[in-house]
């Protein structure tokens, strides 16, 4: 750059000292004020930063725009999926309102069975009671029955002379064993003393039972009555076939209502 000395000097032939300053201090001002190179490269630089940054700025505003839309569009799905929980979420409600009314009505069948269930077993148990009073009465009467047709069937067949009929208990080694009837007599003059086991079904494991409990008793009616015959006698109405072969070969007899089936 030129000075203002130089300058001023160039000018003082043509102008005066005066107008030479002040022409060339204006001359060194404005060019002062001009863009030099340096200064435009810097500008240059600077606006290509700006231009850099502007596009970066630019890109991050799509980047931006398009993370909004993919929030929306989330935003979105979100009160959709919202939505459809709420929908679930009555249904549900629905459904466990149904679930407690069933409930109150399978409680209350529930409470209604078990009254029935009390209503039916207290009725079970008075018929078991009527049932078994009908038992007894039946056995009871079939032991009368028994008592007065058994000794007219062994006197038919064999003669038998009944002194006692009943039924009568028998203690063997401290332990008492009870008899449906007790047939105390004579057949031929000699002592018969007739154990009797009555039932309306004569089974093959009653028979094997009573035979254990005659055998168990006969000492003792033998050292009582010396010289009697015991005879084990089961009657009944019904008996199968390998129940009465069982009595037959027992040394036992074998009484239906029509008379002796078996004696051995």
């Amino acid at each position: 750059m030129v000075s203002l000395t130089e300058i001023r000097n160039r000018l003082q032939p043509a102008f005066t000292p005066d107008q030479a300053e002040l022409i060339a201090s204006l001359h060194v001002e404005m060019h002062d004020q001009l863009v030099t190179p340096h200064d435009f490269a810097e500008l240059r630089g600077v606006v290509g930063q700006l231009a850099e940054s502007q596009q970066a700025l630019a890109e991050a505003q799509q980047r931006t725009e398009k993370r909004v839309a993919e929030l929306a569009e989330a935003q979105q799905r979100t009160e959709k999926r919202v939505e459809e929980l709420a929908e679930a979420q009555q249904r549900t409600e629905q459904r466990v309102g149904e679930l407690a009314e069933a409930q109150q009505r399978t409680e209350h069948a529930v409470t209604e069975l078990a009254t029935n269930v009390n209503k039916l077993e207290y009725s079970m148990k008075d018929l078991a009671k009527q049932v078994g009073g009908l038992a007894a009465t039946a056995g009871g009467n079939l032991e009368a029955y028994a008592s007065e047709r058994i000794p007219e069937v062994l006197a038919e067949r064999f003669g038998f002379v009944m002194e006692s009929c009943g039924s009568e208990s028998i203690e063997v080694d401290e332990k008492a064993y009870e008899f449906d009837a007790v047939l105390r007599g004579t057949i031929a003059g000699r002592p018969v003393i007739v154990l009797c086991e009555v039932k309306t079904n004569i089974s093959e494991s009653e028979v094997r039972g009573f035979l254990r409990i005659a055998d168990r008793v006969r000492p003792a009616i033998l050292q009582a009555t010396p010289g009697a015959q015991v005879r084990p006698l089961f009657f009944g109405y019904r008996a199968a076939v390998v129940t009465q072969k069982l009595i037959t070969g027992s040394d036992a007899w074998l009484v239906f209502p029509r008379g002796l089936v078996a004696a051995a």
